[in-house]
């Protein structure tokens, strides 16, 4: 099915595909899967709508012809929600309950995950409406009152209230704000959506459902909420700076377990967490990444260089990264690392305390932030060794790469590793720093045997995860909702209030 055409000449399905700060402005894991996709399905209409930072402006992947960027809300940015249609006829009056309608969804434990449906779906008929909204005095006690409730709420599974104060609460508001700024915002017409992640990007897909009955597919790449608890545990911030981030990471989750039809992990070890918030194991469909197949690898460059690929951001544990490396130099002095990727918005802090910290390890020369890599494939190329200490990962394109590369990979034992690249690297739990250095070390020192890993390893890429897997199984599930769409009589939401 990889890139054929529609069968009977019937069009293709239209698709839009939700991004959440990746395709196509950001390049990385997800968006190597995003433009993969893209360019393998041909007889897809794709339309793409991505959420990102205000700092991202210009997108720095080239689409093919049937894909176009539809959509780009700068979350945090400066404009304001745009209408599209014409103006909704009869009188209008604010909805002075939205933001604690939200609140109230989307933070409160045990909430409807649909619950904030009809006020999502409020803000799009309404754009206009939004802001002026949210200055409305009585907006704002309204939510006054429902973040007491939310603060106050007891579950056995929740461990006691955060203490809020004035400015907590007004950040809270202004969050809350841009989940509904968020709704507001239009989309291009489709058959299907396709979320790339249980977060922000589920959201408009949400709305659209509602109004139009569409389809969603939500791909789960790692595991929204569970990334969102082990960034706040190991932020240092306090209880009341990690409960809205981990809460609303929790409601946005079971908002997109809750709309979605089917939830597409690239990992089996997602699926545990799907069901436990409520995905019902018939609509799990796990369809691992895969990547181009790969053609003769060129040998190693036995240089003792040792290539990681990744973003600067605390689920890469990129401490980890260092103290390796350091224990690796103190046995095999000539040894070099090599680390290729952006710095995420917001993470700046984060990346200068990993410079901070190689600079007091002593590393010099001996470790180097080589910045954003367009060709990551071509950079592991250049290694004898490819490391990965992240904390939580699906299916990661990395290691994927490596492997397609016949590059031995040492890797943390997290998400749907062990799937990928069996027999063919070494793993270590996540914080081993004695485990990952003792692994790469005796790599670096016996090149036949990391050539016979890495041999390994592309032969099992070769036979179970060459990107005709994923592109067809991808395929058979948009094109099965596209039909059922095309089949069944156009409805207007007109129900939801």
């Amino acid at each position: 099915m990889n890139g054929a055409a529609p069968v009977d000449g019937a069009a293709g399905p239209r698709v839009t595909l939700f991004t959440e700060g990746t395709y196509p402005f950001v390049v990385g894991g997800v968006s190597t899967w995003c433009d993969l996709l893209v360019r393998g399905l041909p007889h897809v209409d794709w339309s793409v709508f991505a959420l990102t930072g205000a700092d991202l402006q210009e997108p720095v992947f080239e689409f093919p012809g049937n894909a176009r960027l539809a959509g780009h809300l700068q979350l945090w940015g400066p404009r304001e929600p745009r209408r599209t249609g014409p103006r909704p006829r009869g009188r209008r009056r604010r909805r002075t309950t939205l933001a604690a309608e939200l609140v109230q969804g989307l933070l409160g434990w045990s909430a409807d995950p649909l619950g904030t449906v009809p006020a999502l779906v409020w803000c799009r008929r309404n754009p206009d409406l939004v802001l002026p909204t949210f200055r409305a005095e009585e907006t704002w006690q309204r939510y006054v009152d429902a973040l007491a409730s939310v603060l106050e709420e007891e579950h056995p599974e929740v461990v006691g209230a955060a203490p809020f104060d004035l400015d907590r609460a007004v950040e809270t508001y202004q969050t809350i704000s841009w989940v509904a700024r968020t709704a507001a915002e239009p989309t291009p017409a489709a058959d299907v959506s396709l979320v790339t992640a249980a977060g922000w990007s589920a959201v408009p897909a949400a709305v659209d459902k509602a109004l139009h009955d569409r389809p969603v597919v939500l791909s789960e790449h790692g595991v929204y909420v569970r990334e969102n608890y082990l960034t706040a545990v190991r932020s240092g911030a306090d209880a009341a700076a990690r409960f809205v981030p981990t809460r609303l990471a929790r409601g946005l989750t079971r908002l997109a377990y809750a709309v979605s039809d089917v939830v597409t992990p690239v990992a089996a070890a997602n699926a545990a967490w799907e069901e436990g918030l409520g995905v019902r194991p018939g609509r799990i469909l796990v369809i691992p990444n895969g990547v181009p197949a790969p053609g003769e690898p060129a040998p190693a460059p036995r240089t003792r260089t040792v290539v990681s690929v990744g973003r600067l951001d605390p689920l890469k544990d990129v401490p980890t990264m260092l103290r390796v490396a350091a224990a690796v130099r103190r046995r095999v002095p000539d040894a070099r690392f090599l680390h290729y990727g952006p710095v995420p918005r917001g993470q700046e802090g984060y990346a200068q305390a990993c410079s901070d910290l190689c600079t007091a390890l002593g590393l010099g020369e001996g470790f180097r932030f080589m910045g954003p890599t367009k060709d990551p494939t071509g950079v592991v190329r250049d290694a004898d060794v490819v490391l990965m200490t992240s904390i939580s990962e699906g299916f990661p394109m990395a290691v994927l790469e490596a492997l397609s590369q016949a590059r031995p990979v040492v890797t943390t034992l997290v998400g749907g590793v062990l799937d990928a690249m069996r027999g063919a690297g070494v793993t270590a739990p996540p914080g081993d720093v004695h485990g990952l250095a003792d692994a790469v070390s005796a790599l670096l020192l016996d090149p036949p045997f990391a050539e016979l890993l890495g041999r390994r390893g592309h032969a099992r890429v070769t036979r179970l995860f060459g990107q005709e897997r994923c592109l067809d199984g991808y395929a058979a599930v948009l094109g099965a909702l596209s039909a059922q769409v095309r089949e069944t009589p156009v409805t207007t939401g007109r129900g939801v209030r």
